[in-house]
């Protein structure tokens, strides 16, 4: 699986979900 990394998605996914782009992708492997 591959992931495209987007700073302004991620600061978005942490200030919205409390969870950032690298711990959420920990999830799939």
């Amino acid at each position: 699986m591959e992931f495209e990394w987007n700073p302004n998605k991620s600061k978005a996914n942490l200030k919205n979900h409390g969870v950032s782009f690298h711990e959420a992708s920990t999830v799939f492997v």
